[in-house]
């Protein structure tokens, strides 16, 4: 055996084992959410026939059989199965290392850069970042690590210190106001950020999500795929934090909702992981709007081909006191709580039946990516 083929063939056993490790994890989770959820008046009969009657015969001509549990898990809401729903193992195992160029992914979408690939696009200000370990300031000059201190002193108001990548429900990132922490402590806080990240100032927010939203920047999910030379809108969904949290999570508290025609709100949200609330839980009422939501969209198809390596990109913008968008971070493995199990509606949306039949049949996408990483 030459040494190409030993390294093929280790690279394919490796592969295999990460997607069994992969499946296992995924599977866990989500069964662990769908426990939380209240199934009682969809009878087992029901959620049987449909399957057997409308999930299977779908994925058959692709030679699959998914489990039942994934198609209950994303029709939880209105309580029926869409053959059409994608199965999140086989989301992030096949279907989005298949779209998007993984070994990108990192580089791209790193927060240090995002400046520079989005530098016509409003983010919050940045302080200071350090980029493996190298200190930089907000234009992206060397500095020490007291620079960075002084930088920070400069502000009066609360500051994040985030993870350049990996960020979500809040993992990777501190929350700080300078003037209460001596050199010290701020000393300990750069530390313990890690080799990367980005300090940023928080942003004022727009008034009506400051109504809702009072503790924390709330914050537009809004799911994207290029495909056919168009930038297709998927799924927009409001994420606003616990009471009292000063970032958005799902954890504790926090809920996400969806976001109709207008800027309107469906009054069902999805909180603590596993759980539906009637009547936005309290939060808003039918009359309450998400402004400037047309503005975000339109500003996803602006610049989402910039980075054409990723045909399906999650961006989690927020919304200024003049009603401007502000990119926060943008996701290519975005997870399927936003824009499927909220909307009880097929991932892809009228796209399902080409992106399957493409990557299991077809592979009319295998010419422009790189089949021999995919699962990164």
């Amino acid at each position: 055996m030459t040494c190409e083929q030993k390294y093929n063939t280790a690279f394919s056993d490796v592969r295999k084992i990460k997607k069994q490790y992969l499946t296992e994890v995924l599977e866990k989770e989500n069964r662990c959410q769908l426990e939380s959820i209240d199934l009682d008046d969809w009878s087992e009969k029901d959620r049987e026939d449909a399957y057997q009657e409308e999930v299977l015969p779908y994925w058959k001509k692709f030679g699959l059989a998914p489990k039942r549990f994934w198609f209950e898990l994303a029709g939880s809401r209105d309580h029926r199965m869409d053959p059409r729903f994608i199965p999140v193992d086989l989301l992030y195992t096949d279907i989005y290392p298949y779209m998007n160029y993984g070994m990108l992914r990192q580089g791209l979408m790193s927060k240090a850069h995002l400046e520079y690939i989005f530098s016509d696009v409003k983010q919050p200000p940045t302080v200071a970042l350090k980029i493996e370990g190298v200190y930089l300031d907000e234009h992206r000059n060397l500095i020490s690590k007291d620079d960075a201190i002084r930088l920070c002193r400069e502000r009066n108001n609360t500051l994040f210190a985030k993870a350049s990548t990996g960020t979500c429900s809040g993992k990777g990132i501190t929350v700080f106001t300078p003037s209460s922490y001596s050199d010290e402590e701020l000393q300990r806080i750069l530390e313990e950020a890690g080799s990367s990240f980005i300090i940023q100032e928080r942003i004022r927010q727009h008034p009506l999500m400051d109504q809702i939203n009072p503790s924390s920047v709330a914050t537009i999910r809004v799911v994207s795929l290029l495909m056919e030379d168009k930038v297709h809108i998927l799924s927009g969904a409001l994420r606003l934090s616990a009471p009292d949290s000063p970032y958005v999570t799902v954890l504790d508290g926090g809920i996400l909702a969806e976001i109709l025609d207008q800027g309107k709100l469906y009054p069902k949200v999805y909180a603590d992981i596993g759980k539906w609330y009637e009547n936005g839980k309290g939060i808003f009422d039918d009359s309450f709007q998400v402004p400037s939501i047309e503005r975000v969209y339109d500003e996803v198809k602006r610049i989402h081909p910039r980075i054409a390596n990723f045909k399906c990109v999650g961006w989690d913008i927020a919304i200024d006191e003049t009603g401007d968008p502000v990119l926060l971070e943008y996701n290519v493995f975005p997870g399927p709580i936003c824009p499927q199990t909220l909307r009880c509606k097929p991932l892809f949306n009228e796209h399902t039946d080409w992106i399957l039949e493409d990557y299991f049949i077809h592979r009319q996408w295998e010419k422009n990516h790189r089949q021999d990483i995919l699962i990164q």
